[in-house]
């Protein structure tokens, strides 16, 4: 298995004899051993290997070369690290025994959550499944309910939910029968309700009833669906392309556009979307042949393009990964404002 990144960058990882390379404009192998994954920071990674979490950047002023160091819960019981979300200051792990614990990244210093999903001897066991964090910290369990922790939202009657995406400033919530929910702040269309009102309690995007969607994402301030069918749907702000709509005339899309894609010659293609990841700005999405489209922002190469070899950022373009085979893709990933792909 091997992990390749491209973007910004602050680890010691990816140096040169000038120092540390802050901007990787095409996907470069991260040279860490035994390397299952990567969780991309805003000035750091986070490392698996398999259950050992390791990090690595820019954290520390007392150690100028940051190189990859464990981070250890510092309770036995408490199990190895199943998740971990990164944010700015903190890193927010789910352990293998279902704990939470924040890591403050800066400090070198850790805080138990408080439990705050409630028992009932009547009812199946409730835990935590996913995470997700920017202003707030959102937990959605295996009963489908979902916290912004530590108050349960209000649910929406008869909906379980299975997945949850967050932004900068809201979250969006993929149902079981395929519906999709959002919450937050709404002011650059976010939400994707046509208007650009805040929305305390998830909320059905009615643009996106009668379809079945199966992958969700939020980033900045953003969204992404992929439905059963292999067609993406994006809204939001876009102010650098990120929604690959290809108009610069609006800035804001407050409903779910379908995106057609077009090859070099300017015509539309027949394109079948399995999985799509937003950035703080950009958006990249992977096809049911392995390739890898991206659009918006490319400041520090997280599309995988120098920036002057990217004609149009408004619309998707298939971005050079010739040094992979699309085959061996397993699985990427997109963050702050870095792209990771792992392949097996």
């Amino acid at each position: 298995m091997s992990v390749y990144y491209t973007g910004l960058n602050a680890s010691p990882l990816f140096s040169n004899h000038d120092g540390i390379v802050t901007s990787i404009s095409h996907l470069s192998q991260i040279p860490f051993p035994e390397i299952t994954d990567v969780e991309i920071g805003w000035n750091y990674f986070l490392l698996w290997q398999n259950t050992k979490l390791y990090i690595t950047g820019k954290i520390s002023e007392k150690d100028d070369k940051n190189s990859p160091r464990l981070i250890q819960i510092p309770e036995e019981s408490s199990g190895s690290c199943e998740m971990a979300i990164p944010g700015r200051d903190s890193v927010i792990i789910l352990s293998t025994h279902k704990e939470i614990w924040k890591y403050k990244v800066y400090d070198d210093a850790w805080q138990k959550v408080i439990p705050f999903i409630p028992s009932n001897d009547n009812i199946q066991t409730e835990y935590a499944i996913k995470l997700s964090q920017a202003g707030c910290t959102v937990v959605l369990t295996n009963l489908g309910r979902v916290f912004n922790a530590p108050l349960l939202i209000e649910m929406p009657k008869r909906v379980k939910f299975v997945d949850l995406a967050c932004g900068f400033d809201h979250t969006v919530l993929l149902a079981e029968n395929g519906d999709v929910y959002s919450m937050g702040m709404g002011i650059r269309g976010q939400l994707g309700h046509n208007e650009l009102e805040d929305c305390d309690n998830p909320k059905l995007i009615e643009a996106l009833a009668g379809l079945k969607v199966i992958h969700i994402s939020a980033g900045g301030w953003h969204s992404a669906v992929v439905t059963d069918q292999g067609d993406l749907y994006t809204w939001g702000w876009n102010s650098n392309g990120e929604l690959g709509i290809g108009s610069k005339d609006k800035k804001v899309y407050a409903v779910p556009t379908l995106i057609d894609f077009k090859n070099d010659k300017g015509e539309n293609i027949e394109i079948n979307i399995r999985k799509v990841e937003c950035g703080n700005s950009f958006t990249v999405c992977l096809t049911d042949d392995g390739f890898i489209w991206g659009c918006g922002s490319n400041k520090y190469g997280q599309l995988g393009k120098l920036e002057q070899d990217l004609k149009n950022s408004y619309n998707f373009v298939k971005l050079d990964i010739q040094s992979l085979d699309s085959k061996t893709v397993k699985k990427f990933k997109c963050h702050e404002w870095g792209t990771a792909i792992i392949t097996e």
